[in-house]
């Protein structure tokens, strides 16, 4: 599946347990040797009364992630095609917060979720980041972290070469790590994923740069290389809205 051409293979534990050895998602991941994927996401038994479902996010590099909203948008669209679930709002556990997917009239999904906070990014992290030139950045944790720099242009910043340095020191060796520039009221984004490396969009640092920009009652859109997200603010949560599509399903052979 696909949710703004960030690509899944998505299992469903439900009616049969498939547990996956790190080797085995780091073999599938595989772009050339695999499959291919940004994140592997499986589907499984709730572990409160009060969820539906419980998901976990897996990298391509074999670690787990804590989210995915362009992930939990397409296990909405799967679980309705399949119809495992009724057509209508479902509450998903995941490993840092609940999220909760709606289903709309058209191919698009939305995903609403507690609003994102600013975190303080410390003093000797800041004076790392200025040797690189980077004074404007934020910190914004969406059940995962996010560290967002504003830039004049996001298509010729070498991204990948800044992730390496950055990811050399703790704070920053989970995080997510996104370029971005205002555009004629919206927001162009670019981000490279911890543990997956640059993807054509992610949806939780489109929420987190959303809810710097967002003024309540105002739909504000994202655009990425994989597409267009819209988000806006309704009472204390964060409502995202983008597609997820089926690509193909098949057999996986555990070799």
């Amino acid at each position: 599946m696909h949710g703004n051409g960030n690509d899944f293979i998505v299992i469903e534990n439900l009616t049969k347990p498939q547990p996956l050895t790190k080797a085995q998602i780091i073999k599938m991941g595989n772009r050339k040797t695999g499959i291919g994927f940004d994140q592997l996401i499986t589907i499984n038994p709730p572990k409160k009364a009060h969820h539906d479902l419980y998901i976990r996010f897996f990298n391509s590099d074999g670690s787990e992630a804590s989210m995915c909203l362009n992930g939990v948008r397409s296990v909405g669209a799967f679980v309705w095609e399949e119809r495992l679930l009724p057509k209508k709002a479902i509450t998903l556990g995941t490993k840092s917060r609940d999220i909760e997917i709606l289903p709309t009239k058209s191919k698009l999904v939305k995903a609403i979720i507690a609003l994102p906070a600013l975190e303080e990014i410390p003093k000797m992290e800041k004076k790392h980041l200025e040797k690189y030139g980077i004074t404007n950045a934020k910190c914004v944790n969406v059940g995962n972290y996010h560290l967002l720099v504003e830039v004049n242009k996001t298509e010729s910043y070498d991204l990948s070469s800044l992730c390496a340095q950055l990811r050399k020191r703790i704070f920053f060796k989970d995080m997510n790590i996104s370029l971005f520039k205002k555009t004629l009221g919206d927001l162009l984004l670019r981000t490279n994923e911890a543990g997956a490396g640059e993807t054509l969009s992610c949806g939780s640092a489109s929420a987190a740069v959303a809810s710097l920009h967002l003024k309540k009652n105002k739909k504000l859109t994202v655009n990425s290389a994989g597409g267009s997200i819209s988000l806006r603010i309704v009472g204390d949560k964060l409502e995202m809205t983008g597609p997820a599509e089926c690509i193909c399903e098949g057999i996986w052979t555990k070799n």
